[in-house]
């Protein structure tokens, strides 16, 4: 009898235990797949919002890649691009691998992060007071203009002027401590570790991968435009500071490998200092730039890593998100420096916000026509101010010989000399851009300028010889 209640013990235990074990698996299985359905539904509507904006943003192509440890969790094309293996022009997204480079040169001991320029580069203009940490973080106290050829101190140094020059020069120091040039070094321990076959930081290899087309933004209109590369060490933009180009599929291993702590390229001790050694861009700018990386705190719920690119002929840029282990890599093939690079900013920040379960910024239905009208607008009365004294030149000669000489002097002078010269300064005044930035990154404003400038002087200089022939006449 005590045998067969023991038996029966054990059998309802088993029983109940399996029924157990059972539902666990059943709300376990449950759970599992509902958190994918999540996945999957926040992937969908990215993929939507994405190509739904690109349209409204006029972007020629759109790539992104969507990583997580191991896996790709989006990998999705808009516009004229086939594959996420196109390669695309990365602008400054370029300095995070310049970055790494400098990293991996510390950890083998050759660089120190504190150590003067002067160690390492034998002609350097500011020997004695630059350290490879200052340039790292855009503490140098170099100008944003400036290049190899005339950097020098303007700024107060230890305070974040974000400079081009500074990642330039940390490519010489590359080139000098490893006995490579940029090329081959970013090429033997980066790109071929990470199988990174689509990217290149010359144009002859971009192109042999197969570089989407690149355009450029006039009046609104999306303008086909070969890509500017460096044609010498002195330019404004360098390899290591924003010529590298890469697909986004590449950019996604790019990211795995920060996201597995370094995948024997750097150390994860090395990529902390990278991420979180940094300083304040702005006192009320919620951002620190670290070395080829920026934290961001707010606006977003919670904290990520981000760098952006921007040349004349495209705009990417790549995030980490920290808490969420994934990264994020997206690149367009345009350059549209006042509205589409503004509605880039919001597509990309978009995505790390679905990503953390918020609300994308919504691009408008008729907004890219009607900001680009806007500026089109502003253009045309410039234009009209400069041609208008020309059309009015009959009004003039008739009138010529009326009113105070002086006076007419005066205004010409104003009208013909004062004001052309404004246009041609304006970028410089009000946004401490040089002319040829503008050339560059806005050429339809720069076109706009410079026209009515010539407008402006020859109107000028017709009515100087309209007065020079009317007082000879009088004499």
């Amino acid at each position: 009898m005590k045998y067969i209640k023991f038996f029966c013990i054990v059998f309802c235990v088993l029983i109940f235990g399996g029924m157990l074990i059972s539902n666990f698996n059943y709300f376990n299985s449950q759970t599992i797949a509902l958190a994918q359905e999540t996945q999957d539904n926040v992937f969908n509507d990215i993929d939507a919002y994405l190509a739904d904006a690109c349209k409204k943003a006029h972007f020629p192509a759109m790539s992104i890649t969507i990583v997580d440890k191991e896996n790709v969790l989006l990998s999705k094309t808009y516009g004229k691009c086939e594959s996420t293996d196109i390669p695309f022009l990365l602008g400054s997204v370029s300095k995070s691998f310049t970055a790494l480079c400098i990293m991996q040169l510390v950890e083998q001991g050759k660089i120190e992060l504190d150590a003067l320029i002067s160690n390492y580069l034998s002609k350097s203009h500011t020997n004695n007071s630059i350290t490879i940490r200052q340039l790292l973080n855009h503490t140098s106290g170099l100008d944003e203009h400036q290049n190899l050829e005339n950097y020098k101190i303007v700024n107060k140094q230890g305070i974040h002027h974000y400079a081009n020059v500074n990642y330039s020069l940390l490519g010489k120091i590359i080139e000098k401590i490893s006995g490579f040039s940029y090329e081959d070094y970013v090429n033997e321990n980066i790109f071929q570790p990470l199988t990174m076959t689509k990217s290149a930081t010359t144009y002859e290899k971009a192109k042999e991968n197969g570089l989407i087309e690149t355009y450029n933004n006039w009046f609104g209109i999306n303008t086909n435009t070969n890509p500017i590369f460096p044609k010498n060490e002195d330019a404004w933009i360098t390899a290591p500071a924003g010529r590298i180009s890469s697909s986004t599929a590449d950019l996604g291993k790019y990211l795995q490998m920060y996201l597995n702590g370094g995948k024997g390229i750097i150390t994860n001790e090395s990529i902390h200092k990278m991420f979180y050694e940094n300083v304040d861009v702005e006192s009320n700018i919620p951002y620190k730039y670290g070395m080829g990386w920026t934290l961001i705190n707010n606006p977003l719920p919670q904290s990520a890593l981000r760098h952006a690119g921007l040349v004349e002929t495209g705009m990417s840029t790549i995030y980490i998100l920290p808490e969420r282990e994934i990264g994020i890599a997206i690149a367009v093939n345009s350059n549209d420096y006042f509205v589409g690079k503004d509605m880039m900013d919001r597509i990309d920040w978009s995505i790390a916000l679905m990503l953390m379960g918020e609300k994308p910024n919504q691009i408008g239905a008729n907004e890219y026509v009607t900001r680009h009208l806007l500026y089109d607008f502003a253009y045309l009365v410039v234009f009209v101010i400069s041609v208008l004294p020309i059309c009015l030149i009959s009004l003039f000669k008739k009138r010529i010989g009326k009113g105070k000489l002086w006076l007419k002097i005066t205004l010409l002078a104003l009208l013909h000399l004062a004001l052309p010269i404004f246009i041609l300064l304006l970028p410089q005044m009000f946004f401490a851009t040089p002319l040829w930035v503008v050339q560059a990154f806005v050429p339809d404003m720069f076109f706009t300028m410079i026209l009515s400038s010539c407008l402006l002087f020859i109107g000028g200089i017709a009515k100087i010889i309209l007065l020079i022939i009317n007082k000879t006449k009088k004499a």
